[in-house]
């Protein structure tokens, strides 16, 4: 496989942290404070996004709750993210980065209570790590020796389950945005073109239609399970004149 310089990758990254540098210059509290306004403005939360703001899920994406809850993600994006730009072509990565992290918002948006928000790119570190575990495991990607191809399956399997690890052991819980990335990274990772085998537009338009009809399908989900919330939510707000704003969700 033939490395390319990670221009994609870096650009993406360069956006989270001027997201995040944007956070902090807007919260005047030390140090950082939940309720900054960009994270309220752009986070994912169930009642912004039953009321119509879809496009939240996708700029959940870039805001982080913290220094060390964005150096997390940004490491395995940094690493991840390398590696799969040259595995992919470009524009199937691209759009492997924007559907995982729209499922792993997708994920919070069923599991959480509409309330709260969700956040981060930990959705689409997983993704990648899932996309690059399905493309070696299906022999998408040539490999020099079987043995070689093993061992990078097997140490991608190791990643995957050192991301879950610490959820689990002090909840005994996975975190949805994780789950929910990686299980859709998986899945794409058996049909995102590979930039070794040229594959029609056609193709990559096909999955993108698809995934927008599954996402679709996931937010009728999430609107008839938190149906009963939401109205009493509304009927809460009309009776009373002002609300406290709602407690960011803190990632596991």
């Amino acid at each position: 496989m033939r490395f390319r310089f990670p221009w994609l990758t870096l650009l993406l990254a360069i956006l989270i942290v001027a997201t995040y540098c944007l956070q902090v210059y807007a919260d005047h509290s030390t140090p950082k404070h939940p309720y900054d306004p960009v994270l309220l403005a752009v986070g994912m939360k169930g009642e912004a996004v039953f009321a119509g703001q879809w496009w939240r899920l996708f700029t959940a994406i870039f805001v982080h709750i913290d220094f060390h809850h964005l150096l997390s993600n940004l490491c395995f994006l940094l690493l991840f993210g390398s590696i799969a730009e040259s595995v992919f072509q470009r524009a199937g990565y691209t759009a492997l980065w924007v559907l995982t992290g729209i499922a792993g918002s997708m994920s919070q948006l069923v599991a959480l209570s509409p309330q709260y928000y969700g956040f981060g790119a930990s959705g689409v570190a997983f993704g990648l790590v899932g996309a690059l575990w399905a493309a070696y495991f299906l022999q998408r990607v040539p490999s020099s020796t079987f043995k070689r191809r093993w061992t990078i399956v097997l140490l991608l399997g190791f990643f995957i389950i050192l991301g879950f690890l610490p959820d689990w052991l002090s909840a005994s819980s996975f975190n949805t945005a994780h789950l929910g990335g990686l299980l859709a990274g998986m899945i794409l990772g058996l049909v995102i073109p590979v930039s070794t085998t040229p594959a029609p537009v056609r193709r990559l338009c096909v999955i993108v239609a698809i995934s927008a009809v599954v996402f679709l399908g996931g937010a009728k989900l999430a609107r008839a399970k938190h149906e009963p919330p939401l109205l009493h939510s509304a009927q809460a707000s009309a009776s009373s004149p002002a609300e406290s704003p709602s407690v960011p969700k803190p990632p596991r």
